[in-house]
Order: structure tokens, then C-alpha cells, then sequence
């Protein structure tokens, strides 16, 4: 039940501010604007399994995909197997995955910092800083970091998801030190996602901080379950786990060049 709340949650939150294609046995997220994010341009929610299905799907994507250096599909425990091994033959390359964990319980945090949404230029602006010094370090991107263009490629998909989907920003002694989103999702889970904080800032208790005040404001507006995701070998997994986060399922992504 978790499960399905969560895979619901991220096909949800993927699509807002793209163009969304149904097609019979899956969906196709595109963007034309940012051709070169990921999450703005895939295939998700895949049924195809027979032969026939999968040969469909995969040229509907090099259709609505063309604009697209890349093939990328996101898979979880829906996706039929027989899906998944044909990315593999076909030169798929799987990244690393991603362990979802849900909330059990209540969290008991410290405040740490000015916790703010972001409802301003200003705030806009810090982060992009911010998000700039995530993209240099790469933590989050698998160790691959991004170029600048593909930075604003990425705020201006933040951007177009602002109302549902609502950054906020640490300050300590008046400067923006982290940042993180949430939303509660339409399947009914709340979601906390794409956590960041300075380097020189870790290990003050600010993203422990952060995720106890997004948890409060999820479970406030009505969620079933509180989640967020750490990928495999993120140091992070274990201050969740700490929290009172417990892994449900893996999902993950698979990309390839076009062509």
C-alpha cells in the first residue's frame, strides 16, 4: 500500500510543469524547453511486457523524444521484468538506484536555522546559489556534475512546480545555508525531496531540522505516509534511517545516448 502511494507520487510530481503523452502500455514526460533533464524528459509507468507492448513503447519514446539526446525510463517494483531486461540488451545503463523510506512515528528534532518558503525573487535567487553549489559538488547527480545551463535547466523546472511543489530555504545567522522541497501528493503521501546543505554547514542537525519541520507540515495537511528517497551509498540513508526512516522499495533510472 506504501509502495503504490509513493510510485503514484513520483509519476505525479515528475509531470508537473512537462507535457504529459498517455500511451497504451506507459506514459512520456517531454519537454522540449530543457531537452537535457532527465526528469523532464522519460518514459515512466510502463505496462508493456509482451514483445510486441515493449517495441511499441520504445518507439513511441524516439518519437516524442526526438528533440532528446537521451532515452531515459524510470522503473520501480511495476515495472514488468521483461521491460527491464530489454533496456539492459539494449544498452540501458542502469543509475543508482534510489531507496524510498517512510516515516514511522513522530520526529523529535531540534530547530536549527530560519526555516522559509520560498515566496520571492529573493529567495529564487538564493537558491539557485545554492543549487549551483549542489550541481559543483554532485553528491546528488552520482558523482556527474552538472554545467550551469543544465543548473537553470533545472530551476526553471523547480519553477514551474512551485505551488504544489514548495521549496523552502535554511537560513543561519542570515545567510541561506540549505535548502529542500515537499508536497502531498494526490495519492496521498507526503513527499520530501532534493535535500541539500553546504558542506560547511553538515553535521549541525539543519537537514534533520529541515525534514522534522516538512514531516509536521505533511502529516498537518492530511498524509497517510511521509517519504523521501536516498540514493544507494548516499551517506544520508543512515541519518534517516536514524530519524525513524524505514526502507519499502528501491526504483531506479536507466539512460542511454539516442541513436
Amino acid at each position: 500500500m506504501e509502495a503504490g502511494r509513493i510510485i503514484d507520487a513520483y509519476r505525479w510530481q515528475r509531470g508537473l510543469g512537462n507535457r504529459v503523452i498517455q500511451l497504451p502500455h506507459g506514459r512520456i514526460v517531454s519537454n522540449a524547453d530543457h531537452p537535457d533533464i532527465w526528469d523532464a524528459n522519460h518514459a515512466d509507468a510502463v505496462t508493456a511486457a509482451r514483445p510486441d507492448e515493449i517495441a511499441a513503447l520504445l518507439a513511441e519514446m524516439d518519437r516524442h523524444l526526438a528533440h532528446s539526446a537521451w532515452r531515459v525510463v524510470h522503473s520501480d517494483p511495476d515495472t514488468p521484468a521483461p521491460f527491464v531486461a530489454r533496456l539492459a540488451l539494449d544498452g540501458y545503463v542502469e543509475q543508482l538506484a534510489t531507496i524510498q523510506m517512510v516515516l514511522e512515528g513522530r520526529l523529535a528534532v531540534a530547530p536549527r536555522g530560519d526555516i522559509v518558503p520560498i515566496a520571492d525573487a529573493a529567495g529564487w535567487r538564493a537558491l539557485a546559489e545554492l543549487v549551483r553549489r549542489d550541481h559543483e559538488e554532485g553528491g546528488r547527480t552520482g558523482g556527474v556534475r552538472l554545467s550551469s545551463a543544465q543548473t537553470d535547466a533545472v530551476l526553471a523546472g523547480y519553477r514551474a512546480k512551485d505551488g504544489p511543489y514548495r521549496f523552502h530555504l535554511v537560513y543561519l545567522d542570515g545567510r541561506a545555508v540549505a535548502y529542500g522541497a515537499l508536497a502531498a501528493a494526490p495519492s496521498g503521501a507526503g513527499m520530501i525531496e532534493d535535500l541539500f546543505t553546504l558542506a560547511a554547514y553538515r553535521g549541525r542537525g539543519i537537514a534533520s531540522a529541515l525534514i522534522a519541520h516538512f514531516a509536521a507540515l505533511l502529516e498537518a495537511q492530511g498524509c497517510s505516509c511521509v517519504f523521501l528517497g536516498a540514493l544507494m551509498g548516499e551517506p544520508a540513508r543512515h541519518l534517516y534511517a536514524k530519524l525513524g526512516f524505514r526502507p519499502v522499495m528501491v526504483t531506479r533510472c536507466w539512460v542511454r545516448r539516442a541513436g
